[in-house]
């Protein structure tokens, strides 16, 4: 009798649902984005609220398909704000998933060998996603030597890629922008960034090889990173006194 006494107790006694990893998951990424929308009052409202359901869905899923990624992009006068809002967002997210985040600098591999920057950041990026560390921030992603963006398809190739339990922030500085217009809609803002890699990263006049970046394999690349771009505008304290 007892014994039935205590199951039929633990029957009616209501439950509440336990908290699953997912959810505690999200409301740190949500408390910690708050913190970063404080200190960049200047920013458009698209990136807080588009940047927070692309995030938000990827987190909230249990077993990802495919990573998630997203590029910011700034015109001159924001250049220092963009490096540290990728910085802030990443964290951010890392924060959720009590890990840390990989930065990769393209400006420092600008006049490096495109081949020896492909096998680093090949190395680079397997030993954090395997690691502690699954956010990636590829900061000035413009300055990379072309052939060597091509190791993204190994990262970003939807449900091919080689980790899906990631997120990938690449940063894009317009020089040839002081700024982008704050009314501009991200249509424009997206073929912006599209025009600007092109320039960089396409070669004309040299004999196309399998390793060498060409039309085709740069719309490959595009179609795999371009999924959300978002536009950073300057924060004045942070020009001046940096993060």
């Amino acid at each position: 009798m007892a014994i039935v006494a205590i199951a039929l107790q633990r029957f009616l006694q209501p439950e509440s649902p336990p908290q699953t990893n997912d959810v505690r998951h999200i409301d740190v990424f949500l408390r910690q984005l708050e913190k970063v929308k404080t200190r960049f009052p200047n920013q458009r409202a698209e990136l807080w609220n588009r940047g927070r359901i692309h995030l938000k869905r990827h987190l909230q899923t249990a077993q990802p398909t495919e990573p998630v990624s997203l590029i910011l992009t700034a015109g001159l006068r924001a250049e220092k704000t963009l490096n540290c809002l990728a910085r802030d967002l990443a964290s951010a997210y890392s924060s959720a998933l009590n890990a840390s985040v990989l930065h990769i600098d393209g400006a420092s591999k600008a006049s490096q060998d495109s081949d020896h920057v492909k096998l680093d950041i090949d190395r680079k990026l397997q030993g954090a996603f395997e690691g502690d560390k699954p956010v990636a921030v590829i900061h000035r992603f413009e300055e990379l030597p072309p052939g060597s963006t091509l190791i993204f398809y190994r990262y970003c190739d939807h449900e091919n890629a080689a980790y899906k339990n990631t997120f990938l922030i690449f940063t894009v500085l317009l020089g040839e922008e002081d700024e982008i217009p704050a009314k501009i809609n991200l249509c424009a803002v997206e073929e912006m960034v599209d025009d600007h890699l092109q320039k960089k990263f396409l070669t004309h006049g040299h004999p196309v090889s399998f390793d060498m970046m060409d039309l085709d394999k740069y719309g490959g690349l595009w179609s795999r990173i371009s999924h959300l771009i978002l536009p950073v505008a300057a924060e004045q304290r942070i020009e001046l006194e940096g993060c």
